[in-house]
Protein backbone atom coordinates (compact mmCIF):
# COMPACT_ATOMS: atom_id res chain seq x y z
CA UNK A 1 0.00 0.00 0.00
CA UNK A 2 1.49 3.60 -1.17
CA UNK A 3 1.28 6.15 1.19
CA UNK A 4 0.83 9.67 0.03
CA UNK A 5 1.47 13.39 1.69
CA UNK A 6 -1.78 15.42 1.89
CA UNK A 7 -1.68 18.81 3.43
CA UNK A 8 1.57 17.78 6.00
CA UNK A 9 -0.28 14.62 6.95
CA UNK A 10 0.65 11.09 6.25
CA UNK A 11 -2.03 9.36 5.04
CA UNK A 12 -2.65 5.52 3.40
CA UNK A 13 -4.01 5.95 -0.29
CA UNK A 14 -7.48 3.72 1.57
CA UNK A 15 -7.69 7.38 3.55
CA UNK A 16 -7.66 9.75 0.81
CA UNK A 17 -11.08 8.59 -0.38
CA UNK A 18 -12.58 8.66 2.39
CA UNK A 19 -14.31 12.28 3.17
CA UNK A 20 -12.29 15.24 4.43
CA UNK A 21 -13.82 17.16 7.11
CA UNK A 22 -12.74 20.80 7.85
CA UNK A 23 -11.77 22.38 10.71
CA UNK A 24 -11.15 25.56 12.12
CA UNK A 25 -8.14 25.34 14.60
CA UNK A 26 -7.80 28.04 17.49
CA UNK A 27 -5.24 28.69 20.56
CA UNK A 28 -6.37 28.48 24.08
CA UNK A 29 -2.93 28.44 26.52
CA UNK A 30 -0.16 26.30 24.90
CA UNK A 31 -2.72 23.82 22.91
CA UNK A 32 -4.36 24.01 20.05
CA UNK A 33 -8.08 23.16 19.64
CA UNK A 34 -10.56 22.23 16.85
CA UNK A 35 -13.96 22.50 16.07
CA UNK A 36 -15.84 21.46 13.01
CA UNK A 37 -15.71 24.54 10.40
CA UNK A 38 -19.49 24.09 9.71
CA UNK A 39 -20.38 25.08 13.45
CA UNK A 40 -18.59 28.60 12.70
CA UNK A 41 -20.20 31.06 11.61
CA UNK A 42 -17.30 33.84 11.40
CA UNK A 43 -14.21 35.18 13.16
CA UNK A 44 -13.88 38.44 14.18
CA UNK A 45 -11.80 40.35 16.31
CA UNK A 46 -13.25 41.48 19.14
CA UNK A 47 -15.32 44.38 19.62
CA UNK A 48 -17.44 46.01 22.45
CA UNK A 49 -18.54 43.57 25.10
CA UNK A 50 -20.93 44.50 27.99
CA UNK A 51 -20.70 42.96 30.67
CA UNK A 52 -23.53 40.83 32.46
CA UNK A 53 -23.66 41.03 36.08
CA UNK A 54 -24.08 37.98 37.88
CA UNK A 55 -23.49 35.87 34.62
CA UNK A 56 -20.99 32.68 34.88
CA UNK A 57 -17.38 33.87 35.37
CA UNK A 58 -17.08 31.78 31.92
CA UNK A 59 -19.22 34.50 29.95
CA UNK A 60 -17.64 37.93 29.42
CA UNK A 61 -20.98 39.57 28.69
CA UNK A 62 -22.88 40.03 25.47
CA UNK A 63 -21.83 42.14 22.30
CA UNK A 64 -24.18 43.37 19.24
CA UNK A 65 -22.99 41.15 16.10
CA UNK A 66 -24.81 42.82 12.81
CA UNK A 67 -27.98 43.70 15.20
CA UNK A 68 -28.14 40.37 17.30
CA UNK A 69 -27.51 40.05 20.34
CA UNK A 70 -25.18 37.46 20.94
CA UNK A 71 -23.50 36.20 24.25
CA UNK A 72 -19.72 36.24 24.51
CA UNK A 73 -17.86 33.53 26.43
CA UNK A 74 -13.98 33.38 27.53
CA UNK A 75 -12.78 29.94 25.98
CA UNK A 76 -10.19 29.44 28.19
CA UNK A 77 -12.70 29.84 31.30
CA UNK A 78 -14.80 27.76 29.71
CA UNK A 79 -12.36 25.03 29.50
CA UNK A 80 -10.73 26.28 33.18
CA UNK A 81 -7.62 27.82 31.95
CA UNK A 82 -6.57 30.87 33.70
CA UNK A 83 -7.88 33.90 31.81
CA UNK A 84 -5.37 36.14 30.21
CA UNK A 85 -5.33 39.56 28.41
CA UNK A 86 -6.97 39.79 24.97
CA UNK A 87 -4.01 40.44 22.29
CA UNK A 88 -3.78 41.77 18.75
CA UNK A 89 -4.26 38.41 17.93
CA UNK A 90 -6.85 37.27 20.42
CA UNK A 91 -10.34 36.73 18.26
CA UNK A 92 -13.80 36.32 18.67
CA UNK A 93 -14.96 32.86 16.80
CA UNK A 94 -19.03 32.80 16.53
CA UNK A 95 -20.24 29.46 16.62
CA UNK A 96 -23.78 28.10 16.58
CA UNK A 97 -25.48 25.08 17.10
CA UNK A 98 -29.28 24.12 17.09
CA UNK A 99 -30.53 26.85 19.25
CA UNK A 100 -27.74 28.83 19.86
CA UNK A 101 -25.57 31.29 18.73
CA UNK A 102 -22.66 32.28 20.62
CA UNK A 103 -18.99 34.39 20.20
CA UNK A 104 -15.99 32.58 21.89
CA UNK A 105 -13.17 34.55 22.96
CA UNK A 106 -9.85 32.57 21.79
CA UNK A 107 -5.99 33.36 22.28
CA UNK A 108 -5.54 33.28 18.16
CA UNK A 109 -7.24 31.48 15.05
CA UNK A 110 -4.47 29.01 14.15
CA UNK A 111 -5.71 27.94 10.55
CA UNK A 112 -8.18 25.99 8.71
CA UNK A 113 -7.34 22.46 7.41
CA UNK A 114 -8.65 19.64 5.84
CA UNK A 115 -8.16 16.00 7.39
CA UNK A 116 -10.26 12.48 6.85
CA UNK A 117 -12.50 11.65 9.79
CA UNK A 118 -10.43 8.34 10.55
CA UNK A 119 -7.42 11.20 11.76
CA UNK A 120 -9.19 11.55 14.95
CA UNK A 121 -8.38 9.43 17.68
CA UNK A 122 -10.65 9.11 20.77
CA UNK A 123 -10.40 11.49 23.62
CA UNK A 124 -8.50 10.56 25.91
CA UNK A 125 -9.78 8.13 29.41
CA UNK A 126 -10.12 11.82 31.52
CA UNK A 127 -12.22 12.58 34.59
CA UNK A 128 -15.36 14.28 32.87
CA UNK A 129 -15.47 16.96 35.13
CA UNK A 130 -14.59 20.63 34.11
CA UNK A 131 -13.20 21.49 30.47
CA UNK A 132 -12.68 17.73 29.76
CA UNK A 133 -16.16 17.33 29.25
CA UNK A 134 -15.79 19.20 26.42
CA UNK A 135 -13.31 17.02 24.37
CA UNK A 136 -14.90 14.67 21.73
CA UNK A 137 -10.87 13.47 20.48
CA UNK A 138 -6.95 14.30 19.26
CA UNK A 139 -5.63 14.63 15.76
CA UNK A 140 -2.13 14.33 15.33
CA UNK A 141 -1.20 16.65 12.64
CA UNK A 142 1.97 17.41 12.12
CA UNK A 143 4.07 17.39 15.17
CA UNK A 144 1.27 18.92 17.26
CA UNK A 145 -1.85 18.02 18.53
CA UNK A 146 -5.30 19.09 18.03
CA UNK A 147 -8.01 18.98 20.89
CA UNK A 148 -11.06 18.53 19.40
CA UNK A 149 -14.30 19.78 20.70
CA UNK A 150 -17.33 19.10 20.61
CA UNK A 151 -19.22 22.56 19.69
CA UNK A 152 -22.34 21.36 20.48
CA UNK A 153 -21.72 20.87 24.27
CA UNK A 154 -19.09 23.60 24.78
CA UNK A 155 -21.81 26.07 23.51
CA UNK A 156 -24.92 24.72 23.96
CA UNK A 157 -25.47 24.92 27.71
CA UNK A 158 -28.62 26.28 29.11
CA UNK A 159 -26.73 27.91 32.14
CA UNK A 160 -25.41 30.97 29.92
CA UNK A 161 -28.01 32.02 27.90
CA UNK A 162 -27.79 35.17 28.77
CA UNK A 163 -29.40 37.16 26.36
CA UNK A 164 -32.97 35.06 26.79
CA UNK A 165 -33.95 38.10 29.11
CA UNK A 166 -33.29 40.44 25.67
Amino acid sequence: MENVLLENNLFDEDEICEPLVRWVTFQLGREIYGVVVNNVREILRINNISPVPGAPDYIIGITNIRGNVVSVIDGRRRINLSPADHTDLSRMIVMESEDDIVAVVVDRVADIIDLPESSIGSSPKLNKSNGSKYISGVIANSDELIIILDSEKFISEEQYDVTSGF
